[in-house]
């Protein structure tokens, strides 16, 4: 009987395959292509996807001759500015509905014959990753191509938790009734490779119970390395602090507490991480409204001592005792006269060049000089660090404005996907899908829904502790 890859690598139609978290969806698609000795069209959603696509073209050592990996947004923008005269599209930094439209004109723009000759010269075939993230005016621009490439569609309906603000992708209408199956998989890969095969199994099961409308029974048939951790309304946090600072996890090992993805709990992550003193540092949104809310908040300073007020003001936001170990003065954004009784005197000393000369240079000094003070723990790397590389940019770029410094840095970020350069973290179930850690704490399994719980639960390859309110679950779609 032949491989799955096999099967994806014959298809001469559009067919799907379903593919629970951590069972090697990844794998799959990279074999596949390395079956072929023509070039394939490799689409999903997020930078951060195409990197992980590309390293495992790598680690299979796939040539790059077969294969081009984009996003959809950006392959669709591409060609439509490619014949901005046919596609009716100039827009080259499209936000918010422009994309919907977008997409639109590119399903247009391959109306035309020259548009699919051009096509079916460039690639022999279509896979598209992450197909539950889709919406429906990207599912119908993958339509149009499927007309003129074999088309093989890879996702899980179960972690579809994005809310565009368009009709959703039905995937009892659009792809179960409409759409060939190529097969399933069925090794849970992730759990068997940490030497965790059990949690695998048992998260399986859990799908299975998920999918068929069951609840999920906390209080028994746990497997070895999975915890369950019972709460109540006025115990809750204590428990979910508690749990991430007392985790077992190696010193090369990686941890996730995970919260619900509303814009509620999107700050509980920034309560909890500042609870814990840093040693756990919350994720910020892709988006960067943090980051661009300061950014803004400097650019419009009218005054010297405002810049450092919201200078002080930012580096309170992402750490811990800023306001007991800087001068009052500084405090105050004003200047701090030095003695030998100032407190930490290099970060009064950066401040007052930061108020006499307020440059992106200073700015980072400052920042920097703050962070380096013994009892000082940054609670919001993320932020931070991302502030760093826009004053970075600004530094070496002057001529740009601090806010077109900040969308620059923005652009290029999305291109390359978010590092995660701390071992332990806390976010949201819209901002870890796709991302996997030894290690998972769900932190209120009883307030998510059926995709989030399904979400949650499978980012921990080695352990998953699950907080609750309830013993059973009844999550609703």
């Amino acid at each position: 009987m032949p491989e799955l890859s096999e099967i994806l690598a014959a298809n001469r139609g559009i067919g799907y395959v379903v593919a629970p978290a951590g069972f090697g969806k990844t794998h799959l698609i990279a074999e596949a292509v390395s079956r072929t000795d023509r070039r394939q069209l490799v689409l999903t959603h997020t930078y951060a996807g195409v990197n992980q696509l590309r390293r495992k073209m790598r680690d299979l050592k796939v040539s790059s001759r077969c294969f081009r990996i984009d996003t959809i947004a950006s392959w669709a923008l591409r060609l439509s500015l490619s014949y901005p005269a046919t596609s009716r599209w100039a827009i080259e930094r499209p936000t918010g509905d422009d994309w919907c439209g977008l997409y639109r004109e590119c399903s247009a723009l391959l109306e035309f014959n020259f548009v699919r000759r051009i096509l079916k010269a460039s690639y022999s075939g279509l896979y598209v990753d992450e197909y539950q993230d889709c919406s429906i005016a990207q599912h119908n621009l993958v339509l149009k191509l499927a007309r003129d490439l074999p088309c093989r569609l890879l996702g899980d309906p179960l972690q579809g938790i994005f809310d565009f603000n368009e009709e959703q992708l039905d995937w009892g209408r659009d792809i179960f009734s409409a759409v060939v199956s190529l097969g399933q998989m069925f090794t849970p890969h992730r759990w068997i490779r940490t030497g965790s095969p059990a949690i695998g199994t048992w998260l399986a099961d859990v799908r299975r119970n998920l999918e068929a409308g069951q609840p999920v029974n906390l209080a028994r048939d746990l497997p070895h390395g999975v915890t369950f951790k019972s709460a109540d309304a006025q115990s809750l946090f204590r428990i979910q602090a508690n749990a991430c600072r007392y985790l077992r996890c190696g010193p090369d090992e990686t941890a996730i507490a995970i919260h619900k993805g509303s814009q509620e709990y999107k700050a509980k992550c920034h309560v909890l991480a500042r609870n814990l003193a840093g040693a756990f540092s919350s994720i910020e949104e892709i988006e960067g409204k943090a980051l661009f809310s300061f950014v803004e908040k400097i650019e419009d300073a009218r005054t010297n001592r405002a810049k450092l007020k919201g200078a002080v003001a930012f580096a309170k936001q992402c750490m811990t005792a800023v306001e007991l170990n800087l001068p009052a003065a500084t405090l105050r954004g004003e200047h701090t006269g030095i003695s030998q009784s100032t407190r930490n005197k290099k970060a009064a000393e950066a401040a007052n060049a930061y108020l006499a000369a307020p440059s992106s240079c200073n700015l980072a000094h400052f920042l920097s000089a703050v962070k380096c003070i013994d009892g000082v723990r940054i609670t919001r790397a993320d932020l931070f660090n991302r502030t760093m590389g826009v004053l970075r940019k600004h530094a070496l770029r002057p001529h740009l404005t601090f806010i077109q410094a900040a969308e620059e840095y923005q652009a290029e970020f999305r291109h390359k996907g978010r590092p995660l350069g701390r071992r332990k973290l806390i976010g949201t179930t819209l901002l870890v899908k796709g991302l996997e850690f030894d290690h998972a704490i769900v932190l209120d399994a009883a307030c998510l829904s059926k995709k989030e719980l399904y979400v949650a639960l499978t980012r921990g390859a080695r352990s998953i502790t699950i907080i609750s309110t309830a013993d059973v679950l009844h999550p609703v779609d």
